[in-house]
């Protein structure tokens, strides 16, 4: 890739931030493996069909659950409300067979024994959140949430809402925190509120559109945001 940092630079910008944020969905976890996506996004379709709610092609088409969560917000709050509840059993469900991300759950450690804040901001429920942290014990090694408890869709990412959360939370400025997320939401949410944006970028293709949407560094293997030794004694 051009036009960005290579691999010392990122170990460098992990080093001297202050705060880790980690998106969930890709960067801790692949949380639909398996209770796969499109089933998730067709559960909640037809849940919307079953209440008159007529679903236009481009909604019909999407995989993504929370685009069809999105959706629902334009038929009242109340709807939103249980078409929320709704995704976040189904989320709940996934993480017990989600399949971690190599390499996170060393980044996590490592940032905590270096004396980072670690919190996970994610569109995914904070229910489904901490569902996955006490499965893989990681609980105890992230200092907060900020993840979906509200019904309005709007406050999702890239919405700045979650993120400065977190940092209003963990007390730390965004100037001295880094994000670690897969989506452009990700980094169209850094570029608002000023925190550093690292893309994992886990699917070919997929690092250019990061790095269009605002990204100051690239990694395909969250491995690659592990400080080294050499690093991690300056």
């Amino acid at each position: 890739m051009t036009g960005h940092p290579g691999p010392l630079a990122v170990q460098e910008t992990i080093r001297k931030a202050q705060c880790v944020l980690l998106d969930f969905d890709g960067p801790i976890c692949d949380i639909f493996a398996g209770l796969p996506a499109p089933q998730v996004a067709a559960s909640l379709r037809s849940f919307l069909a079953e209440q008159d709610v007529e679903i236009p092609p481009e909604v019909e088409a999407s995989d993504d659950p929370l685009a069809v969560f999105r959706f629902s917000w334009q038929f009242g709050p109340d709807m939103s409300r249980i078409t929320r509840d709704m995704l976040t059993r189904l989320e709940v469900e996934a993480v017990q067979t989600a399949r971690p991300t190599p390499g996170a759950a060393d980044l996590i450690r490592q940032s905590k024994r270096l004396g980072k804040a670690v919190a996970v901001v994610s569109n995914n429920s904070t229910k489904a959140v901490t569902a996955y942290l006490q499965r893989t014990r990681l609980g105890q090694e992230i200092d907060y949430v900020s993840a979906r408890v509200e019904p309005d869709p709007n406050l999702m990412k890239p919405d700045p809402h979650l993120v400065r959360h977190a940092l209003e939370r963990l007390a730390v400025k965004p100037s001295v925190s880094v994000l670690v997320g897969d989506s452009e939401t990700d980094m169209e949410v850094c570029r608002a509120t000023g925190v550093v944006a690292v893309g994992y970028a886990n699917r070919p293709g997929k690092a250019s559109r990061l790095e269009t949407a605002g990204a100051d560094h690239i990694v395909t293997s969250m491995a690659e945001l592990l400080v080294t030794n050499s690093t991690e004694t300056h």
